[in-house]
């Protein structure tokens, strides 16, 4: 079959490899369409080694065979996080703090491939009548449902999301559907017009526009989607009120430094977001998918979509953000 593999920064090699066999409790799913992602992108950039894997965890797919409560050919979208199932966090519903976790793309093939083989647990039927390549979406929207949860947003509290690419724009949407009032800092007019359109209203994304912004009217919430080795959660330190929460989903690629005495003085909470989790009345990944049943909308994130055997042109798109991408799609054609 053929896979996708970062081999070098800026350099995406088409290669044929074996099918995957699946192991024990394995399923083979036959890939439709996979979501290029900012963590992706990393790898591409050269911000971080390339892993000997190929990328790829926003999957969405058709079960290659009968398995696991599916019929050959059923849609499925796919949790990729491989976690032992077995550790206390794990039994308490939170795969994503496994001490022995793996992820799908980085420490395991992922789906810029024809095939891949999954545990038949990570697997979430698409429901009926949601487009395939919507539901390529499920995984970036589980991430920004779980940051609306860790975040605890509440009905009317003001929620600024720093930056406006996939994982900013569906965080922002959650904290809509959570009843916050929601402020996106947008460098580009497409993310900026995305926003509008999920219910957002918006900001430059200039860190003075930001602070003017929050003069008049401190954010309770602030979630970082930006990471790399910008200053972002030194600003979203800055602009919460007194008290506040500030949540970082963004993937920060040198150590981050904070001025201790803001720190001190503001008491805020300061946490992370891992991904999403299986925790309270349903798993973010069953949130997500009904979302994305009930708000059409969301499908217009998927602005480019490029087949397999042009996987490099996808990630020159999702790379420059004066192309009018937000979420690239890999498929299967």
């Amino acid at each position: 079959m053929r896979a996708a593999y970062c081999t070098a920064p800026h350099r995406i090699e088409l290669r044929d490899v074996p099918e995957p066999v699946p192991a024990a409790g394995e399923v083979l799913v036959r890939v439709a369409a996979c979501g290029i992602c900012g963590s992706d992108l990393h790898y591409f950039s050269g911000a971080a080694p390339p892993p000997p894997v190929c990328l790829g965890h926003e999957i969405v797919g058709h079960m290659a065979s009968a398995a696991a409560g599916f019929a050959a050919g059923d849609p499925v979208v796919i949790e990729p996080l491989l976690a032992c199932g077995r550790c206390q966090r794990c039994r308490a519903g939170q795969p994503n703090l496994c001490p022995q976790l793996r992820i799908l793309g980085s420490m395991a093939p992922g789906g810029f491939a024809e095939l891949v083989a999954v545990p038949e647990s990570t697997l979430f039927r698409v429901p009926p009548g949601l487009p395939v390549e919507a539901a390529m979406l499920a995984e970036p929207l589980a991430v920004g449902v779980h940051a609306s949860h860790v975040a605890a947003v509440g009905a009317g509290e003001r929620v600024l999301i720093i930056g406006a690419g996939a994982i900013g724009l569906l965080a922002a949407f959650a904290a809509v559907q959570a009843g916050g009032a929601v402020t996106v800092s947008a460098r580009h007019p497409h993310q900026a017009d995305a926003a509008c359109t999920l219910g957002a209203e918006v900001v430059g994304a200039e860190p003075d526009a930001v602070r003017t912004l929050s003069a008049a009217a401190p954010p309770d919430v602030v979630l970082e989607t930006v990471g790399g080795a910008g200053t972002t959660l030194d600003l979203a330190l800055e602009v919460v009120r007194p008290g506040g929460r500030i949540v970082a989903l963004g993937k920060f690629t040198q150590p981050i430094v904070l001025p201790p005495l803001r720190f001190l003085m503001k008491e805020p909470h300061l946490t992370s977001s891992m991904t999403y989790c299986r925790r309270g009345a349903r798993p973010d990944f069953t949130t997500a998918l009904a979302l994305l049943a009930a708000h059409p909308v969301l499908a217009t994130l998927v602005t480019h979509a490029v087949p397999l055997a042009d996987t490099a042109r996808g990630f020159a798109l999702a790379a420059d953000k004066r192309s009018g991408a937000l979420k690239v799609a890999v498929t299967r054609a």
